[in-house]
């Protein structure tokens, strides 16, 4: 039985892949630069992916590097570890 929004793997180099048809990423705003998150559910039957906006990204950087700065000195101490 083949259902409608069905999708095949294919062998990529060494990877395996999905096609995105170019409907669907119209709709999802994205292209070959887009960043995805993977999300692989508790019980392995489900695979999800997420869209990551530039906005995003610069949003965890700056925490990142706001924490980093924040908590240096007990960053270089356990990097002597």
């Amino acid at each position: 039985m083949v259902l409608k929004n069905a999708k095949h793997i294919f062998k990529n180099g060494n990877s395996y892949a999905i096609r995105i048809s170019k409907k669907d990423r119209e709709q999802l705003g994205i292209d070959e630069s887009a960043d995805l998150v993977k999300t692989i559910s508790p019980d392995n039957k489900t695979i999800s992916f997420t869209v990551v906006t530039h906005d995003e990204n610069k949003t965890v950087d700056d925490f990142a590097r706001k924490f980093m700065a924040t908590h240096k000195k007990a960053f270089d101490i356990l990097k002597d570890m």
